[in-house]
């Protein structure tokens, strides 16, 4: 895997360094392997007894870095992603893997990978998850988590077993070298930076990344470029990207 370099988002997180590992993260990655070793009641009976000791809150919290850890392995290569593209596809197969059935689960998974991809800054999917009750949020929560681990499996054509035990707390977020622009997206394709909007078109966010990028890191960039006066490590990192 060839090195990035990256601007790392010291500042992006609250607490300006890696997650610190606490009782509801290790009931969450305890909780993965029980179901990866499809011991159901086990990890139903381990979820009660998590939210009883350390409240719904905690666990959210501890749902939301696990995501986020998996959001980093899924990897694009340097070249175009469709941000809209990529979000829809991602939030149709997490809802697809964790056999969410509901009508609105799709457009819940799409708001909640935006919020844990904006690390906590304005945005309109923020405003939209902090809306829900914690019971709904855990819910969509797990569902998001089961799906990601099992989007990484595939991906990395590893068992589920492997991505539950190689997972580890989110790092700080970086940003990927690469810019946005718009690109037209309709039924014969991509009509890219086109002058006029081709009829039956809509306008996609579309970043053109010099280096590979993860789900993770494409929203970093966003973030840069809307919150310059963040706290940021301006130094320049060398880093391998997971893939």
């Amino acid at each position: 895997m060839r090195q990035a370099t990256s601007a790392v988002f010291s500042g992006l997180r609250a607490d300006n360094d890696v997650v610190t590992i606490t009782e509801a993260w290790t009931d969450v990655v305890e909780y993965l392997g029980l179901l990866g070793a499809r011991d159901f009641y086990g990890a139903a009976d381990l979820f009660e007894a998590a939210i009883e000791r350390d409240g719904i809150g905690a666990l959210n919290d501890a749902l939301a870095d696990a995501c986020r850890a998996l959001m980093d392995r899924v990897v694009f290569p340097a070249g175009t992603v469709d941000i809209h593209a990529v979000v829809d596809t991602i939030a149709t197969r997490i809802v697809d893997t964790s056999s969410d059935f509901r009508g609105d689960a799709v457009d819940r998974q799409r708001s909640l990978l935006v919020f844990l991809g904006s690390e906590g800054l304005p945005c309109r999917a923020r405003d939209e998850v902090a809306g829900w009750a914690a019971e709904d949020r855990l819910h969509d929560s797990l569902a998001c988590l089961i799906g990601l681990v099992g989007i990484v499996a595939t991906d990395e054509d590893v068992a589920v077993a492997d991505v539950v035990a190689s997972i580890e707390p989110p790092r700080p977020a970086f940003s990927p070298e690469g810019t946005f622009g718009l690109a037209w997206r309709g039924p014969a394709g991509a009509e890219p930076f086109a002058g006029v909007v081709p009829h039956g078109y809509t306008a996609h966010i579309t970043f053109l990344g010099e280096e590979h990028s993860t789900l993770r890191s494409i929203f970093a960039r966003v973030a840069l470029l809307r919150h310059m006066h963040l706290p940021i490590d301006e130094s320049i990192s060398e880093q391998h990207l997971p893939g």
